[in-house]
């Protein structure tokens, strides 16, 4: 737990914040094999909300209740980064997968931009370039034109994902005395409830008990033994680091689910897809090896 409460240096965090979001990136495959045992994707996404909540009650509960002057900002980073969450696996059902990723994966934008009207943050041009080339690099991954893309409703979901994903984190850097480990209860919770919400207004059938049986496992090894730990380090590091840094380190996700989709379901990087490859590991290159060039950003001066 030490590991998790330090205060890290810039590039040290940057790197685990890198890592930890690549962790993400596998997320496809247990939800996958979760969903071919009979679970439909609201009740998948349900379940892996519910066991990381599950895993941190006995440690976090009582705390949690107990700093009553800290539930305002609890509720309000874990809920919104989950509405961010819920709105993306909404997205991801209802829009196109390419364009609802790419629009979340706008968040670095959005955290560079929240981050300078609520936090004073003075972003240079260095940041700026930065943001552009994960973003272009992002819609290159995803195979996504931009000459033929057309907009539909739907896709007010993706937009709305990043952009309370980077509000969210706005409010864990502009309070990181508040406790990491209550705000990511707070937001697995908002999740179960949120999931169970929708699930009773679009009337998703309820899975068999059995396939709810073989489910757990599954959703409780990846989701609490693996997910939540990663959750909880990028928590911890947006309290001290630039939401817009961690929204391009946070690239590493695109990264590692293209990566892992081309070597166990056979897909394959065109010319396109490598040159974004390319632009995202060099945008991530450049805030971990540049370091802050404010006061904001600097984690030693937190």
């Amino acid at each position: 737990m030490k590991f998790f409460l330090q205060q890290h240096s810039h590039r040290n965090a940057s790197l685990i914040v890198f890592l930890s979001s690549g962790v993400w990136g596998i997320m496809w495959y247990p939800m996958r094999e979760v969903e071919s045992l009979g679970l439909a994707p609201l009740w998948v996404q349900g379940m892996f909300m519910l066991m990381p909540a599950l895993a941190l009650l006995p440690f976090a509960f009582r705390a949690t209740m107990a700093a009553r002057h800290h539930w305002v900002i609890y509720l309000a980073a874990g809920g919104l980064i989950n509405a961010g969450f819920t709105c993306f696996g909404l997205g991801l059902l209802l829009a196109s997968v390419s364009k609802t990723t790419v629009l979340f994966y706008l968040t670095p934008v959005w955290g560079t931009i929240l981050g300078r009207f609520f936090l004073g943050e003075r972003p240079g041009w260095q940041r700026w370039f930065a943001v552009g080339a994960a973003v272009i690099g992002c819609g290159l991954v995803m195979r996504l034109d931009p000459w033929r893309m057309a907009f539909e409703p739907a896709d007010l979901l993706g937009l709305s994902s990043g952009l309370l994903w980077g509000a969210g984190t706005v409010v864990l850097r502009r309070f990181p005395d508040a406790d990491f480990r209550n705000i990511s209860l707070v937001q697995y919770i908002i999740g179960v409830a949120l999931a169970g919400l929708i699930i009773l207004v679009l009337d998703v059938p309820a899975p068999t008990s059995a396939a709810l049986l073989a489910a757990a496992p599954w959703a409780f090894v990846f989701g609490a033994l693996v997910f939540l730990p990663a959750l909880m380090l990028i928590f911890r590091i947006s309290q001290y680091l630039s939401p817009g840094l961690v929204g391009i380190l946070m690239l590493s996700e695109v990264l590692v689910a293209a990566t892992t989709a081309a070597l166990f379901l056979g897909e394959r990087f065109d010319a396109a897809q490598l040159f974004g490859v390319g632009l995202i590991m060099a945008a991530g290159a450049g805030v971990v090896l540049v370091g802050p060039k404010s006061h904001d950003d600097d984690p030693a001066k937190g």
